[in-house]
């Protein structure tokens, strides 16, 4: 018996509307824009400034240029006085800007002046036509799902971090492995004697979790990765989580440890010490400009060139 289906005009533009719906186009124009520049790269201070100058030739509300750390800036953008960001760096100053808008809604382009770009589309000679598609509302907002993590010392909350890459609980000083009890959804999970454990995004999988042998998500995925480091006689294999789970470390043992939020320096651990993390209620917003497969391309591209070999790599 054979069937036939027939597919009027009508059903396929029902179907194009559908597959347009489930994307996030970019309605709004942005009009409050900030252009943020690595403070250690002088070229990207100077394009900063051209930037700004031809938004306000195009009669944008405001538009001003800072660099990333200035105090000023930090301080605007949580009093909601920017409604778009464009950033100037590599991957690290993407990972900042990222961090900073999550809180306020803030959207951001990045315009690469880095070696990697791994999180960046935009190119250093490519702004102007960016900014002209910015404007016709070619563009479209990529969501990265990130990490709330808080370190506890009895019942007393130590610190707090918003992480987009990936938390950290590494050895300190010493050489011996360190143990560390996981609870997922407060239920034993597992043991780790281990040089530490890595807990990351789908963002962060292609970082410190890939270099020790765990799975790339595509970054767009709500996941927690839990990957070993060099364990020892236990689970030697990343879990992949869903973004309802809450994950529980505590640090066993006599040997003291380390925590590093997306790399930087977050403190130490003593004995009994918790870190609990669970998904971020911010989500980071990356400006794309409808190139689907930049993603794969990169894996790629940069799979087989490492310019942090030739100590090139700049964020």
């Amino acid at each position: 018996m054979e069937f036939v289906v027939i597919v009027t005009n009508s059903a396929v533009k029902r179907l194009r509307v559908d597959i347009m719906d489930s994307m996030e186009k970019s309605v709004n124009i942005p009009s409050r824009i900030v252009v943020a520049w690595h403070p250690d790269i002088e070229a990207a201070h100077l394009t900063a400034s051209e930037i700004a100058a031809d938004l306000q030739r195009r009669s944008v509300d405001h538009a001003v240029s800072y660099s990333l750390n200035d105090s000023r800036f930090r301080t605007q953008l949580r009093d909601g006085k920017f409604d778009f960001m464009i950033a100037l760096g590599g991957d690290g100053t993407m990972l900042r800007a990222g961090k900073l808008g999550a809180p306020v809604g803030v959207p951001v382009m990045g315009v690469n002046f880095g070696h990697f770009g791994f999180l960046v589309e935009t190119q250093r000679d490519e702004w102007r036509a960016r900014l002209d598609d910015l404007f016709s509302g070619n563009w479209e907002i990529d969501r990265r799902m990130m990490i709330h993590a808080e370190h506890y010392r009895g019942e007393k909350m130590l610190d707090s971090w918003e992480v987009l890459n990936d938390v950290v609980i590494a050895r300190g000083l010493s050489l011996r492995p360190i143990h560390l009890f996981v609870h997922v959804n407060e239920i034993e999970l597992a043991e780790y004697v281990a040089d530490g454990l890595i807990l990351s995004t789908a963002t962060g999988s292609t970082s410190y979790s890939q270099s020790v042998g765990g799975p790339i998500l595509r970054p767009d995925m709500r996941n927690i990765l839990l990957t070993p480091i060099s364990p020892n006689l236990c689970v030697d294999r990343s879990l992949v989580l869903p973004d309802t789970d809450t994950i529980g470390f505590t640090l066993g043992g006599n040997v003291e440890a380390i925590i590093s939020p997306d790399g930087y320096e977050g403190g130490f651990l003593d004995f009994g010490d918790q870190v609990r993390a669970r998904a971020s209620e911010h989500s980071a917003q990356f400006v794309r400009f409808g190139d689907k497969g930049i993603f794969y391309r990169n894996i790629t591209r940069y799979m087989q060139r490492n310019p942090t070999i030739k100590g090139e790599y700049r964020s």
